[in-house]
């Protein structure tokens, strides 16, 4: 046979007790430093080993489509870029979606001629609405992209 619980009535209950515990929570960290940071004016150091923008050698792509077959959410599209290149003969470089990419470096670790890889630039804000960047946008640095 299954046991029942017995419910508490909640009028029996003492809310002071509850209340205490959350003064003393409050009390605990009324004075210890605050962890936001006001940015930009105030910026935190990012780690030595992190990594966002993705940046494009465009001389040293060969146009082999694997960083567009690795990418896990489709993020990277292959886009044809009328551009002398004898690497590259069927002229397609690689645009990328930042709105979609997780920065998950399958790109650059598949790529066969290291022609995309990726920085530890983070600032990418964008006043127009798409996040994809071009091939020839992905070749520039970050302050010379069209915003």
């Amino acid at each position: 046979m299954i046991g029942v619980k017995e419910v508490e009535d909640p009028k029996k209950r003492v809310p002071l007790i509850g209340m205490i515990g959350g003064m003393a929570t409050v009390g605990k960290h009324l004075f210890e430093k605050p962890v936001t940071v006001q940015y930009p004016e105030q910026r935190r150091e990012m780690p030595e080993r992190f990594r966002f923008r993705i940046f494009l050698k465009l001389d040293d792509c060969v146009g082999c489509t694997l960083c567009e077959q690795v990418c896990p959410n489709g993020s990277i599209k292959m886009q044809p870029v009328d551009r002398e290149n004898p690497r590259n003969k069927r002229k397609i470089y690689p645009d990328v979606n930042f709105g979609t990419c997780t920065v998950c470096r399958n790109c650059q670790e598949i790529c066969p001629t290291d022609a995309i890889y990726l920085t530890n630039v983070f600032e990418t804000s964008r006043t127009r609405n798409s996040f994809t960047y071009s091939p020839e946008e992905l070749a520039l640095e970050e302050d010379k992209v069209k915003k």
